[in-house]
């Protein structure tokens, strides 16, 4: 394939001063966004994606860091394959990290009976998914703050849908949200290390006090403003 025919998704919506990209893991649509800036990127919930990879050689990147929204399989399995191939820095949330490097608690080992709660019509019959491990490289507990190429990047616990979901936000206002916020879709709290009470008594709270303008990009399906998303 010829660099013409790569295909570089760009966000409809863009961080100041960066390019923004997005790709889906096909299955479920779960997204893996790219933030690029200079010879830097910030990925957020890596899949495994040729476009991205070449995405990432086209911009010379050097050095890449990767946060991730919470530790289901959907959302790390491209961790592994982006070490291989270009290398990188994984950081996230202790209660995420944990459960990284198991299977089981990272649902890749069970992946097929998880998907249904995430698409009525998954795009996965010509898919096996193998028990899948991976590891962060840095932790913290609850909240991290830090600079990235002149962009605040902050992270907060916001429990749920899963123990280790966080919520990303850049500059205050553009929101990476995981599955914590969906377009049109209620946040799933029922499966194994979700908490619908965790949810209402410190997600709920956290994501309505949000900038009215702020700009969300979900763990699934398109961006929108935050007045797009319900919240319930």
């Amino acid at each position: 394939m010829s660099l013409g025919e790569w295909i570089f998704v760009k966000c409809l919506f863009q961080i100041t001063d960066c390019e923004t990209y997005s790709y889906a893991f096909a299955p479920v649509d779960s997204r893996m966004y790219v933030v690029i800036s200079n010879d830097k990127a910030l990925i957020i919930d890596p899949c495994v994606d040729a476009d991205a990879l070449q995405l990432l050689k086209k911009n010379n990147i050097a050095d890449i860091i990767v946060l991730l929204t919470h530790e289901h399989y959907d959302h790390i399995s491209g961790i592994n394959w982006l070490r291989e191939n270009i290398g990188c820095r994984v950081i996230a949330i202790d209660q995420c990290a944990q459960n990284l490097p198991d299977s089981k608690r990272n649902f890749s080992s069970h992946f097929d009976a998880i998907v249904p709660f995430f698409s009525p019509e998954p795009k996965i019959e010509n898919t096996k998914i193998q028990p899948y491990s991976c590891n962060a490289d840095e932790t913290f507990s609850d909240y991290k703050c830090f600079d990235w190429e002149n962009h605040k990047i902050e992270i907060f616990h916001s429990p749920g849908h899963s123990d280790g979901s966080v919520c990303i936000l850049i500059d205050d206002i553009f929101v990476f949200s995981g599955d914590s916020l969906i377009k049109g879709k209620q946040t799933i709290t029922r499966l194994p290390g979700g908490s619908k009470k965790k949810f209402a008594d410190i997600t709920l709270p956290f994501l309505r006090s949000l900038p009215k303008a702020s700009v969300i990009f979900p763990g699934h399906g398109p961006a929108g403003y935050l007045h797009e998303f319900s919240m319930e």
